[in-house]
């Protein structure tokens, strides 16, 4: 996806959709409080800029949020902002992210999704850690989740992205892969993985959610490991019949994430 339609697009309104992004999770609506506090953060980042400039950059970014696909917006300004930034500035714009985040006294899931996308695509997973440790507000937290929910919630997106459904033999093969995971576990606990799974995918779940389960497997699993999560994605894909377009694309797309090789026959 291309940057917005604006001659003056520039790094801050790179940086305002990344505040939006925490602003608009909490209940997708946003306040003129929020707005307020987000252009004086943006005042820091640009000194030379005047007020009216200032919120003309976040009116600008609010419209490109709004007006595109806001989650692919995002992430292309989240690696937009890691080549612009050096890595101290990477940081004290995390730090202003969490400020965003903290701002109605509790840590979402989902902002703490978008918290460990950005921290990630900017290599500064450890201040990302120590913001969490050091915040005063509540944290929610996703009761007994693992690094197997999120190989489960992406076999699900697997199984559902590509025609919109799960089949009955799509959630044998989940569950017979997930059991290959956790051979220790009964096979009701590995169905209650799988159902925690679907049912969080299933209330909702977004690109951040596939985002934050993508690095949280490439950054727990080794090399080895994210090779059989491949080939268990394949095997998902091909339960309910040929290799579709849609599928292709999503293998293809954690093979680069995870810096694996996995091959896929061409399609007929």
């Amino acid at each position: 996806m291309n940057a917005p339609n604006y001659d003056s697009w520039s790094h801050a309104h790179d940086l305002t959709l990344v505040f939006l992004a925490l602003a608009y999770s909490t209940d997708s609506k946003l306040s003129h409080d929020e707005v307020d506090a987000i252009a004086d953060i943006i005042a820091r980042w640009r000194p030379e800029a005047s007020r009216a400039e200032v919120h003309e950059i976040v009116l600008e970014s609010i419209a490109a949020y709004l007006q595109s696909d806001a989650e692919e917006e995002v992430v292309r300004s989240v690696r937009s902002l890691e080549k612009a930034l050096t890595i101290d500035k990477r940081r004290e714009a995390l730090e202003d992210a969490m400020r965003i985040a903290e701002a109605d006294g509790i840590l979402l899931n989902s902002e703490q999704n978008i918290l460990s996308i950005v921290a990630s695509i900017w290599d500064i997973r450890a201040t990302k850690d120590r913001l969490l440790e050091e915040t005063l507000v509540e944290i929610e937290a996703r009761p007994e989740w693992t690094v197997l929910h999120d190989i489960a919630f992406l076999f699900i997106v697997m199984a559902h992205g590509a025609d919109g459904s799960v089949a009955d033999e799509e959630i044998a093969v989940i569950v017979d892969r997930i059991s290959s995971w956790a051979p220790d576990m009964t096979n009701t606990e590995v169905r209650d993985v799988v159902r925690a799974a679907l049912m969080y995918y299933s209330g909702g779940a977004e690109s951040f959610d596939m985002e934050a389960a993508i690095d949280s497997v490439g950054h727990m699993l080794p090399r080895a490991q994210r090779l059989v999560v491949l080939d268990d994605l394949l095997a998902v894909a091909e339960a309910d019949g040929d290799l579709r377009q849609a599928e292709k694309d999503i293998l293809e797309t954690l093979s680069r994430a995870w810096r694996v090789d996995v091959r896929v026959s061409p399609l007929e």
